[in-house]
């Protein structure tokens, strides 16, 4: 199978996977809002958070080992290879145990902090102990999907990531019904987790993607001072991105209560699975890129990462306006009144989605071509500021505060410098990055900014569900339709004509610029 068709099918699989990930966070909020009162519901979302700065032990030896894993996927029985898997796996399994003891020994301390009722801290212990055993399994298998996403075989991948969270929500409506409570969320984890683990060992095997008998090599120093070199870098990345995203719960609880860190969590459900949507794309095209790295095709990766960012930017501006139109709308019906959320938090989030993706696109390829020099520091500065900012102003504007100082951080750390680090080492002209690139872009919300106001406006009179719908079926389509004909590059409008069907070339004529 060539590399376009690997890239495509892993694409293919992981809006798949994202569609199945969609629908059981839609799901599972309702779900768990029916069986937890706000405390509870509350309760899981700051654990939650908890767990996201726990995995910072990890210190980035994933993506270090992602990385590595790619430069001797060629050469499979080498003894490199094999010598990598192992000493990758012995990490993670070390850095699980870690997870686990450290969970444990902070749980008092955590509860005082976050100021945990007395009566919610029986169950509250219960389920950090429960979540630090999932976390140790996530770790113990995580090699495995590593092993699929080295060998460009992202599609099983997702596959199976989407069999077992199908599989885990309705484990997960098993156990509440039967009265665990918040311990449903890690037991199902547990659970599905490991029917994850079978699926991705069982796919390793019948694909040949482990090395041969006799060809493993053995775990060494050696292989892991080098994941070291590279994963210290990527550790200060991970860890400023920990301060921006999963410091805000911690923040908005202290700060302004358990009903707006609720309110908080549920409001950005659908803007957490925009994001991975729109970033979708540039994701699953790392590894062809690592892969064009390590076979020295530097004309090829030039021209395809600005087709990969281009698209990229002008789909989350097709992402950002129609969320705005609708994220308030739907928040209030998804949890039957329970939670009202405001239109100006989506016009803000929007803005923030566009900027995201730029220094996400951005972020992927300085990471994969390991030249990390000062970007190994810009998040956790980023990250430091965001935190002072936002305990400073919560208090005063509240939840659009918050989203504010996200704003204005992203704006004056991580934007402005992975854009010059881009610009320098491919050696694109800064005016091309700037405004070149955003054309399309810029072309799409010209034109579908006039159609989203008209729309909101005509519909300002009725009844929420009426507006959800239109807007989520009617705009949406024809802001997709302006997104292929006016925002997606000349080239890869061009690309996907000649790959396409026979059959659907006359549908293509509509759907894409004329002359493409």
């Amino acid at each position: 199978m060539s590399r376009f068709r690997r890239v495509l099918h892993g694409v293919a699989s992981s809006y798949f996977l994202l569609v199945v990930t969609a629908v059981y966070s839609l799901a599972s909020v309702p779900l768990a809002l029916k069986y937890l009162d706000t405390d509870h519901f509350a309760l899981w979302t700051v654990v939650s958070a908890l767990v996201a700065y726990l995995n910072l032990v990890d210190a980035g030896m994933t993506g270090s080992v992602a990385r590595l894993l790619v430069d001797h996927a060629l050469r499979r029985n080498g003894g490199e290879y094999g010598g990598l898997i192992l000493t990758g796996w012995l990490v993670f399994a070390v850095q699980g145990m870690i997870i686990f003891s450290v969970g444990l020994g902070i749980t008092h301390w955590f509860a005082r902090f976050e100021c945990v009722s007395a009566g919610l801290q029986p169950e509250f212990y219960q389920l950090i102990f429960w979540q630090c055993v999932q976390v140790l399994l996530t770790f113990l298998v995580r090699i495995f999907y590593l092993i699929l996403n080295a060998n460009q075989r992202m599609d099983l991948a997702n596959y199976t990531s989407s069999l077992t969270l199908g599989l885990g929500f309705f484990i997960q409506w098993f156990f509440f019904a039967r009265g665990l409570g918040m311990l449903s969320f890690p037991v199902s984890g547990i659970i599905s987790g490991l029917v994850a683990l079978g699926c991705q060992v069982w796919a390793c095997y019948r694909f040949q993607l482990l090395p041969d008998a006799g060809c493993w090599g053995r775990p060494s120093w050696r292989q892991f001072r080098h994941l070291f070199d590279y994963c210290k870098d990527v550790f200060f990345i991970a860890l400023g991105n920990q301060l921006i995203i999963a410091s805000q719960p911690f923040i908005i609880k202290r700060l302004l209560g358990a009903e707006a860190v609720g309110l908080w969590g549920t409001g950005l459900k659908s803007y957490t699975l925009l994001n991975q949507l729109v970033w979708r794309i540039s994701d699953m095209s790392q590894v062809a890129f690592a892969d064009m790295l390590a076979r020295g095709e530097a004309v090829k990766l030039r021209r395809r990462y600005h087709d990969v960012a281009a698209s990229s930017f002008a789909i989350a501006g097709w992402a950002a306006v129609t969320f705005a139109l609708c994220n308030h709308l739907f928040v209030p019906l998804w949890t039957h009144g329970r939670f009202q959320w405001q239109i100006q938090h989506d016009i803000l989030l929007a803005i923030w989605l566009l900027q995201g993706t730029v220094v996400h696109c951005h972020s992927n390829v300085i990471i994969m071509t390991k030249e990390f020099k000062f970007f190994r520091f810009i998040f956790f500065i980023e990250g430091l500021c965001f935190v002072s900012l936002a305990y400073l102003f919560a208090p005063l504007w509240g939840l659009s505060a918050v989203i504010l100082c996200s704003i204005f951080c992203t704006l004056i750390f991580s934007l402005g410098y992975s854009v010059f680090r881009v610009q320098r080492y491919f050696g694109y002209p800064l005016r091309e990055l700037l405004f070149d690139w955003f054309k399309p872009t810029a072309k799409l919300l010209a034109l579908y900014l006039p159609i989203a106001g008209l729309m909101w406006f005509l519909l300002r009179g009725e009844t929420p569900w009426q507006q959800l719908l239109v807007h989520a079926t009617l705009t949406a389509a024809a802001g997709f339709w302006l997104l292929l004909r006016y925002g997606l590059p000349v080239s890869v409008q061009q690309e996907i004509k000649a790959k396409i069907p026979a059959r659907f070339t006359g549908l293509a004529r509509y759907l894409f610029a004329p002359g493409s």
